[in-house]
């Protein structure tokens, strides 16, 4: 799984490594939203066990991260990664 997102990442974002999420918006029409989302459940067990948390909550996470940077998020800054983690946090946390 890892090896694949690593490839993955490379391939779409010229990124040579592995992580936990990746979204692509496939929308042709305004106001809609067509996307695949790919999540790292090899990420999210190992994470789980650093955050102790439960792997399925961090896959939860991670397909939230995803829709957020589909909504026009970025987390290319600290500040920006920070205002992302809070919103993801908040939407799973209501969920």
């Amino acid at each position: 799984n890892n090896k694949k997102i690593k490839e993955l990442n490379l391939r779409y974002l010229g990124k040579a490594f592995s992580t936990d999420v990746m979204a692509f918006d496939l929308s042709s029409k305004p106001n809609s939203m067509l996307a695949d989302i790919i999540v790292s459940t090899d990420t999210a067990v190992s994470n789980s066990k650093i955050f102790k948390t439960k792997p399925l909550y961090e896959i939860y996470l991670y397909v939230i991260h995803g829709v957020l940077h589909l909504l026009g998020y970025n987390d290319a800054t600290s500040k920006q990664r920070k205002i992302m983690q809070k919103e993801a946090k908040r939407i799973l946390k209501d969920l």
